[in-house]
């Protein structure tokens, strides 16, 4: 079977073709740049649910049609291509504002178009890996416009994940005497230490940190990661090469920012806060995160322990994924949706 009989016999599964579906999609200007963004769902009177991806720049709707189908049944599903990431990486140029704040205005504005939209007035923000970083802020700066936080792979720390990360890469490494891991981790010296934290640093402490199951769990690669996006009904051949020239602009940029983030003193919430952690996850390990929630003070917080995932449990145990969200964050969502407005579909 061809990538292409593939891709259409996917598209027809995920067709939403009941009544009272929804399934759009549409270039919406969020701090003056156009962003893509996709809404599905089985029935227009869910909660909505906006999934802020990771990366920085690794859109979610790709591959999120090995997931994604179950929680529609449950709620309107927003997948949005941040700024320079994605589709919306085709308006990319060397004036574009990549300062984290742009970002968690970004989300905020597609907030508020979305209760214009759909006529409700909180949504749920689901943040993956970098994308936690958007949706915790968020969260803390206007739990107003939120009904739950849910953080998949939360970053708290910055630098205590990289010095978890090598820790576990190194113990990992010696236990099977790989002496070729040793070698190159050991040329980085002291991890993270004073030298600069380049991407080349860093990316070779994510390369045997994930080798060793970091990323998936029990898998020394995640190649049906990118397998996926070659088959999504959401892309095309073209669309899928502009994620690539979006994470070569970003990553320079947003990942000294991402290393530099620090929340461990950000503990009061106004909005009920969920994590689901990853057993195996060293990609954002999890130990800052356990030491962080100890402390959050908010309206309710649960944690749920994936035990054989990493980092992408959604991808890793999505039965378990959609029976958390149900049990524990559908709960607290919001109905008030009114009739939908019309917009033009692409």
């Amino acid at each position: 079977m061809s990538n292409e009989t593939g891709r259409a016999v996917i598209a027809d599964l995920c067709q939403i073709p009941n009544p009272g579906a929804i399934d759009r999609s549409a270039y919406v200007e969020l701090g003056g740049i156009k962003q893509f963004v996709s809404i599905r769902g089985r029935s227009t009177t869910n909660p909505v649910l906006i999934v802020c991806h990771g990366g920085p720049a690794l859109p979610s709707l790709p591959s999120s049609w090995i997931w994604q189908r179950a929680v529609e049944d449950y709620f309107t599903v927003v997948n949005y291509d941040q700024r320079a990431s994605g589709k919306s990486a085709a308006t990319l140029n060397d004036e574009m504002d990549l300062n984290p704040d742009r970002y968690v205005d970004d989300l905020t504005e597609l907030i508020a178009w979305i209760q214009g939209e759909l006529g409700v007035s909180k949504v749920g923000v689901l943040g993956h890996s970098w994308g936690t970083i958007v949706g915790i802020t968020v969260a803390e700066r206007r739990p107003d416009l939120l009904w739950g936080y849910i953080g998949v792979g939360q970053v708290v720390s910055g630098t205590e994940n990289e010095v978890e990360c090598f820790e576990y890469a190194i113990r990992s490494a010696t236990a099977d005497r790989n002496e070729e891991a040793l070698a190159e981790l050991h040329a980085l010296g002291a991890y993270p230490g004073t030298q600069p934290l380049t991407i080349e640093r860093v990316m070779i402490c994510r390369k045997w940190s994930q080798h060793y199951g970091g990323l998936s769990a029990y898998r020394s690669e995640s190649a049906y990661l990118r397998g996926s996006e070659k088959l999504s009904p959401y892309y095309t051949d073209d669309e899928l090469k502009l994620i690539d020239g979006g994470q070569q602009a970003t990553m320079p940029t947003l990942l000294p920012e991402v290393l530099r983030f620090d929340a461990r003193d950000r503990i009061a919430f106004d909005v009920p806060i969920l994590q689901f952690l990853g057993r195996h996850d060293w990609t954002t390990p999890t130990p800052p995160v356990e030491r962080w929630i100890e402390q959050v003070s908010a309206p309710s917080k649960e944690v749920v322990w994936f035990e054989n995932s990493a980092h992408l449990s959604m991808h890793e145990e999505p039965g378990k994924f959609v029976v958390s969200l149900v049990n524990l964050a559908l709960p607290h969502a919001t109905v008030d949706a009114g009739p939908l407005a019309v917009f033009e579909e692409l």
